[in-house]
């Protein structure tokens, strides 16, 4: 197995091409597949849910550090809250806003990355979703968690994901961590993605894993083959009070799975926080 290097500037430039190839394709299965509008509404009920439990303040104005096609603002701005959506892709941000057009939602729309953000008492809520374990490093992890703290008002709460690491070896990463690969196939009406991911790196000290993923996309434009590399760091329940809890966070609550209710003793594929800024 090849080692590669792991440096912020290649995690970034890995990360920026396998999004914008595949930004149009992922969001033309969303407006297809059933799957995908069940699994939004699981997560826009949850987290007004969390807007609702967690904060002292009321919850109006929202910021999406990575927004990727805009699923989730979307459905918040449709609910009457006041949304902006960033990432660090153009053509996410492209996609997202011929998404808002299409959809008639007014949200505002930015490119930026989330370890770079210049806002300062301005939202009632953060979301980062499906972005942390993509972050270059732990270090630009606990700075983005910081300037998300620092973009909050007080009493606003932030809410974050990663995926759980001990779920079970049939969990895409995990799957490829202990076979070295793993298949991923996506369809809906006219269009069908089938992902190879191939294990090339592992650092079992770190808990960061590099993948080289080979796509084939069959859509209404033809037939399309993309191969790019991605990172993915895994982490621990553990892990991420530690580094919300340095960023300044209190009361930190994790929910298994998007469950509002969480049972005592879960087993959960996805570990979704809700924190607070006193």
């Amino acid at each position: 197995m090849k080692q590669l290097k792991d440096t912020r500037e290649t995690a970034l430039k890995a990360s920026r091409a396998y999004y914008a190839h595949r930004a149009y394709y992922e969001d033309l299965l969303a407006q297809r597949q059933r799957r995908y509008a069940k699994t939004n509404k699981r997560e826009i009920d949850f987290l007004e849910h969390a807007f609702s439990a967690y904060p002292t303040r009321q919850i109006r104005d929202v910021l999406d550090v990575a927004c990727g096609s805009g699923r989730h603002i979307f459905g918040l701005a449709k609910l009457g809250y006041e949304c902006t959506g960033m990432d660090y892709t153009p053509e996410r941000i492209q996609v997202a806003k011929e998404r808002a057009k299409r959809l008639g939602v007014s949200v505002k729309l930015l490119q930026g990355d989330a370890t770079r953000l210049d806002f300062e008492n301005e939202f009632d809520a953060v979301l980062a979703l499906y972005i942390l374990f993509l972050l270059p490093n732990d270090d630009e992890v606990l700075k983005c968690l910081k300037l998300i703290h620092r973009a909050l008002r007080p009493g606003g709460v932030l809410v974050c994901n990663v995926g759980n690491p001990f779920f079970n070896k049939h969990w895409f990463s995990m799957k490829a961590i202990y076979d070295g690969v793993g298949v991923v196939e996506d369809r809906a009406p006219g269009i069908r993605s089938t992902e190879v991911y191939r294990l090339r790196d592992f650092d079992p000290m770190h808990g960061v894993a590099w993948w080289q993923e080979t796509s084939t996309i069959e859509a209404p434009d033809g037939i399309h083959i993309f191969r790019d590399r991605e990172r993915l760091r895994l982490f621990t329940y553990w892990d991420i009070v530690h580094y919300l809890q340095l960023a300044g966070f209190r009361d930190v609550k994790c929910h298994p799975d998007w469950e509002t209710n969480p049972p005592k003793k879960p087993k959960a594929e996805m570990l979704v926080f809700v924190s607070r800024k006193d």
